[in-house]
């Protein structure tokens, strides 16, 4: 074996343009969700809508982080970078559930702007709690009114899908330890290099990391929709909700059809345990 590593560099660029060709085959499923998700966030604020809104302003930084973070998700998973784009994946979650609990919240607001760094004064806990209290106010117009055991479910399957991102973005065992294997060797032993996961056992991860990413997207969009009360009567609106609508049900089609969905790590703790297969 060549002792030097000299060239693996410019090598390695070679190795992802390969698995480019690889992983296109096995992502393409998610390809048109993912531009429809993308696509809708860009247009939204465009729209015509019947209310203008100033908190608007504040969230619009976090909506265009979460766009810029979808392409480089998907541009990792493509050259096989599946734990950075879960990392990324990580922060997507928190830009767009801190704008979607803004949202319609003007002491919220005042909160988050009075803090001396500009940084979150709330846990994700707290963020997923927020979101949890909004799917109760919407069940009780609905007339479903949610009882106590199913909103601790809401918000903890909302924290179960941040909690398995972080398993990949912080240090991990059980993530560190399927990233190495994206190297192995045949007689066990792994070589430490960068290199693009092509395996098949790590195709779940990618998928989930997808599932996760646009479901948080497309909860953030519809609730950004609702608060700028859009004119419904308006063409352009009548053709991006319909387009709005069509994402979760082609990403549920996109995951069901793929045959493996066995996850290599999962998030247990003793309050806990939430299938990542339940998220959408």
């Amino acid at each position: 074996m060549n002792e030097s590593a000299a060239g693996l560099w410019k090598e390695t660029s070679k190795t992802e343009i390969a698995a480019t060709i690889v992983l296109s085959d096995v992502l393409k499923p998610f390809q048109s969700p993912l531009e429809e998700c993308y696509e809708c966030g860009v247009e939204l604020l465009t729209l015509p809508c019947n209310k203008q809104n100033a908190d608007l302003q504040i969230l619009a930084p976090y909506l265009k982080r979460t766009l810029n973070d979808l392409r480089a998700i998907w541009n990792l998973l493509l050259i096989g970078y599946t734990s950075q784009a879960g990392s990324i994946a990580a922060a997507t979650f928190e830009h767009a559930l801190i704008a979607s609990s803004l949202l319609g919240h003007p002491d919220r607001v005042n909160k988050l702007t009075s803090q001396k760094y500009g940084d979150s004064p709330w846990s994700i806990k707290d963020l997923c709690k927020f979101q949890a209290i909004q799917a109760k106010e919407e069940s009780i117009i609905l007339g479903k009114v949610m009882t106590d055991m199913e909103f601790e479910i809401y918000w903890q399957r909302i924290y179960a899908a941040y909690k398995w991102l972080c398993k990949i973005k912080h240090p991990t065992l059980p993530s560190a330890a399927h990233d190495a294997g994206s190297t192995s060797l045949a007689d066990g032993k792994y070589v430490v290099m960068a290199l693009p996961d092509i395996r098949p056992n790590n195709n779940p991860v990618k998928y989930t990391i997808i599932v996760i990413t646009v479901s948080r997207l497309h909860h953030l969009l519809r609730n950004l929709a609702l608060r700028m009360d859009l004119d419904n009567k308006n063409d352009r609106v009548k053709r991006w909700q319909n387009i709005l609508n069509k994402i979760t049900p082609e990403t549920v089609a996109a995951y069901e059809s793929s045959t493996n969905h066995e996850l290599p790590f999962t998030v247990y703790d003793s309050n806990l345990f939430a299938l990542i297969n339940n998220l959408i």
